[in-house]
């Protein structure tokens, strides 16, 4: 169904048009996803282009420098405080967080994983960037201010909930969750399979 909507609606000369899909995240986080690496998320910079007014097109978390896609869920220095939280719960080294949105998104495929360990990394990511989001929303919208920690926390509830509901034939442990998922990423998958 995938190839059928990115040809009909993305066309072939589209780039890095595919749909993306993780069925251990609802199917509005790939929409987000889709639309964070096109650059097509509502942030002061591409609003500023549209001609629309605003008051400032600075960065409303860190107020540092223009707010674009890739700085909110990646340069900001709230954003890379997150990441740096996610990767170290995850025990995780790679550069992936930094590189860019293409790479950060994208199914990374870890030579020492099964695949559905790398589907649970990548909707950990998919997570982490829509937090993110979410609170950059937040504190526009609504001023609520929140730390990396708490970001960070809600990072860890919220991917629980989807990708434990969404596991077929797999049980998924709170506190193995917390403490190292990476279990979930080496070996706790490939015994029965996401599904």
């Amino acid at each position: 169904m995938s190839a059928i909507i990115d040809k009909c609606f993305l066309g072939e000369a589209s780039g890095h048009g595919h749909t993306m899909i993780n069925k251990l995240v609802p199917k509005s986080l790939g929409i987000f996803v889709w639309r964070a690496i096109r650059g097509r998320l509502p942030v002061r910079l591409e609003l500023d282009k549209r001609g629309i007014d605003l008051d400032s097109v600075r960065c409303p978390v860190c107020d540092t420098t223009l707010e674009s896609v890739e700085l909110i869920l990646l340069r900001c220095n709230l954003a890379n405080d997150v990441w740096n939280l996610v990767r170290r719960w995850w025990n995780c080294n790679d550069s992936i967080v930094t590189t860019g949105l293409i790479p950060l998104f994208n199914l990374e495929k870890r030579h020492n994983w099964s695949h559905d360990g790398n589907m649970v990394w990548q909707a950990v990511r998919w997570v982490a960037g829509y937090c993110i989001w979410k609170y950059s929303n937040d504190k526009v919208f609504k001023n609520i201010s929140k730390s990396s920690a708490d970001i960070f926390n809600d990072i860890q509830v919220k991917s629980f909930e989807w990708v434990s509901k969404r596991a077929k034939n797999r049980s998924f442990m709170w506190h193995i969750w917390l403490l190292d998922p990476s279990f979930y990423g080496n070996s706790g998958l490939s015994r029965t399979g996401i599904g």
